[in-house]
């Protein structure tokens, strides 16, 4: 098991003493960062966001909101790292007035692939090439190389997408996903779901506005998923499978991203391949480009075994509910490791992890909202079977009766968005949570009026 206590004295030996900016695109999800560094000197924090997003906001004195906007979650995200990577006259006179003597190093930048922000330092900043690596067109020879089985795929200039969906297509279509031509994207976005001569040409319309090149691929049918690693100087450790709710729209066929949970639980013999394959694209990125910390790899649990679909060579969502659960700082450890100032051993982590894992469950839904969102709302929520009704809510926000979860609605960057953390401790553990979503989103158009898609989830073809 990792000595927590020396690790956070480690930390502590690195924040104590210095200024330190943090960034988030939502204020609400840069609170645990700012926790541990206000812990050692409050005064020496600053945070850069975008928005104040959904939830509490840190108590920092010095906080600047860029108000980066977009029309969609990938454009609002893009937008923010646009505001700090070009920063405004005014965000670089709130940062020298913070930090007049230009010490203060920047803390946290997610997605970023700059060195520093304003002029400061990032402290752990990782890698160009590994950014690089998040290429959806690139994966497939990364798959081959490290051995993991893959479907069939070809990676095509957009105008030879269809030639090369009529060649691997399924029988429930093919997907089509975007290069990275306009940057990093995720959540499904820039993927399409083709089946029909409609599906087709919107696709094609839409990707030729946004990408030179696709990969195509067939439709998987089973549970979305996730497995991730952490290369360390001793080795890599490797965690539990994850489920994203990776919902399925029809208008435009599509996917909708609405977060992720970990109480689903794949076959063992599928688990054991999913983590088979983290070890086997770790050593392939550590040889390649002396890759160090956290990458995920998603992909679908098919009939047929675990299926990759993508890297994602960073810190994710998927990861940070289970060091979350852990109460281990992976984040800011990795930024120690990547800088020289700590040495993980990654049996150690794994234990630590995948034990808290085991015992204590998450799933969170997050709803994004694609209009205007001016004012925040919020209910307690309860199932009756399959079913959710409306719990009201006290003045400080507590469920005033027997509930399941409180659903906040809140605005963002990209309009706005609905944040729904489970209370997993009586759920059962095994069967796909993705199904509750399709209630919560019902209860929220009845309650507050938002225009969310219609959806449907995956089908679990090992429970059938």
């Amino acid at each position: 098991m990792l000595d927590l206590d020396a690790i956070t004295e480690a930390i502590g030996d690195v924040v104590r003493g210095r200024k330190w900016i943090i960034t988030a695109d939502a204020a609400a999800g840069a609170n645990h960062l700012y926790e541990e560094l206000a812990a050692h000197d409050p005064d020496a924090v600053m945070l850069i966001a975008g928005t104040e997003g959904v939830g509490d906001i840190p108590k920092v004195d010095r906080i600047h909101y860029t108000r980066a906007t977009g029309d969609t979650m990938m454009d609002g995200i893009r937008a923010f790292l646009s505001s700090i990577e070009e920063p405004s006259p005014g965000l670089l006179e709130a940062v020298d007035t913070f930090d007049p003597d230009g010490t203060a190093m920047a803390f946290g930048v997610h997605f970023s692939r700059r060195t520093e922000v304003a002029g400061r330092p990032i402290y752990g900043a990782r890698d160009p090439r590994w950014g690089a690596l998040e290429d959806k067109t690139i994966v497939d020879e990364l798959w081959a190389t490290a051995g993991v089985d893959a479907a069939p795929a070809l990676v095509v200039p957009v105008c030879d997408a269809a030639a090369a969906a009529a060649e691997v297509a399924g029988e429930l279509g093919s997907v089509w996903a975007a290069d990275n031509s306009e940057g990093w994207h995720g959540g499904g976005e820039y993927t399409r779901w083709v089946r029909t001569d409609a599906d087709r040409e919107d696709a094609l319309a839409w990707l030729t506005q946004h990408a030179e090149r696709v990969r195509v691929m067939p439709f998987l049918e089973g549970i979305p998923c996730s497995i991730h690693g952490f290369i360390t100087q001793t080795g890599t450790a490797v965690f539990l499978p994850v489920e994203l709710y990776i919902l399925r729209t029809s208008n435009p066929s599509g996917f909708y991203y609405a977060r992720l949970g970990n109480l689903w639980e794949p076959p063992p013999a599928v688990t054991t391949q999913m983590r088979d394959a983290v070890r086997r694209v770790a050593q392939v990125l550590s040889e390649r480009v002396g890759y160090l910390g956290a990458f995920g790899i998603d992909g679908v649990c098919t009939r047929d075994g675990f299926r990759p679909t993508e890297l994602n060579p960073r810190m994710s969502v998927g990861l940070g509910i289970q060091w979350f659960t852990a109460g281990v700082p992976l984040g800011d450890m990795e930024r120690l490791m990547l800088e020289g100032d700590l040495t993980v051993d990654h049996l150690a982590l794994e234990t630590t992890i995948n034990e808290s894992t085991k015992a204590v469950r998450r799933a969170t839904f997050f709803f994004p909202i694609y209009h205007d969102v001016d004012s925040n709302r919020s209910t307690g929520f309860r199932w009756e079977g399959d079913d959710v009704v409306a719990v009201p809510l006290d003045e400080a926000g507590e469920p005033t009766e027997e509930s399941d979860g409180v659903m906040k609605l809140g605005p963002t960057a990209f309009g706005g968005v609905i944040a729904a953390p489970l209370d997993t401790e009586h759920m059962e553990r095994g069967p796909s949570t993705a199904p509750r979503a399709l209630p919560l989103m019902e209860l929220a158009r009845d309650l507050w009026g938002v225009d969310l898609p219609d959806a449907s989830v995956a089908v679990d073809v090992w429970r059938q």
